[in-house]
């Protein structure tokens, strides 16, 4: 628990982590087999406050005897977001973290963090408060976002951190003003990782992931413009450039072509 939200009063209602999904205040994001995600308001500290709450179902026998050598998915969570903070990347604030065992294996597991006020996913800002701008006004605003969204790539990588799905649904964008710059924030962190050295092979994957997602919203040269800023500071060659953006667009269309053939055999059976 965050120190702040440590009252006995607030450690019960928490701790009942299931319950609060059937809550009046319960709005569910995301309900999978393995997470389920909901935006919930509830009384702590005595105020009204907006949180985010994460479940991470134990959803198979294999699962729950893994959890015996492996951190429960919140847990792991909580480590990823340590690893953002050391490096000066920001995420949403963590509350609390919460395990139900059964034979000293994880059943499940609950994530809890602060709402971030006025925050949009990345594709979304882009189509509606970016995409619609007019003029050379316009092109100077949607080219200092992706700088920006670039240069948050470039510390992530270059800090040695890899976050297993960066796709534009777990960057978040709170947007600026003439005094502030778009400010970035990461989500799903149970996939985060830092290593001494980050290859060039996960560099490129998260570079994929963002493509694929994000890349939908955007034109080639706009895609282009992102990718020079994101390598501007490492290469000077361009022909490893080229290479890098030729091995980006490879391997999303065979990502693309999987998915598509995977949705087409679901569909005949």
């Amino acid at each position: 628990m965050a120190q702040e939200y440590a009252a006995p009063s607030d450690v019960a209602l928490l701790a009942d982590a299931d319950r609060l999904f059937e809550g009046p205040g319960c709005e569910i994001i995301k309900d999978q087999r393995k997470i389920r995600v909901a935006r919930i308001r509830i009384n702590l500290c005595g105020e009204a406050r907006t949180l985010y709450l994460k479940r991470y179902n134990a959803f198979s026998w294999r699962v729950q005897l893994g959890s015996l050598f492996r951190d429960s998915g919140a847990v792991r969570a909580l480590r990823g977001v340590a690893v953002l903070q050391n490096a000066g990347i920001a995420t949403a604030k963590p509350v609390a973290v919460v395990e139900s065992r059964s034979w000293r294996m994880v059943t499940k597991s609950f994530f809890f963090t602060e709402e971030i006020p006025r925050g949009k996913t990345v594709d979304v800002f882009w189509r509606d408060d970016l995409s619609a701008l007019a003029g050379q006004a316009g092109l100077r605003r949607r080219r200092g976002f992706l700088r920006a969204l670039a240069s948050l790539f470039e510390s992530l990588h270059g800090q040695g951190i890899y976050h297993g799905d960066l796709k534009d649904a777990n960057i978040l964008v709170v947007p600026g003003t003439d005094a502030r710059a778009d400010c970035f924030f990461l989500l799903d962190l149970e996939g985060v990782r830092k290593y001494h050295r980050l290859s060039d092979r996960r560099r490129i994957k998260n570079l994929v992931q963002l493509n694929r997602t994000f890349g939908r919203h955007v034109r080639r040269t706009e895609k282009l413009y992102f990718l020079a800023r994101y390598m501007s500071s490492r290469f000077d060659d361009r022909r490893r450039k080229r290479l890098w953006s030729a091995a980006i667009l490879r391997r999303s269309q065979s990502l693309d072509r999987k998915k598509l053939a995977a949705k087409k055999a679901t569909a005949t059976l």
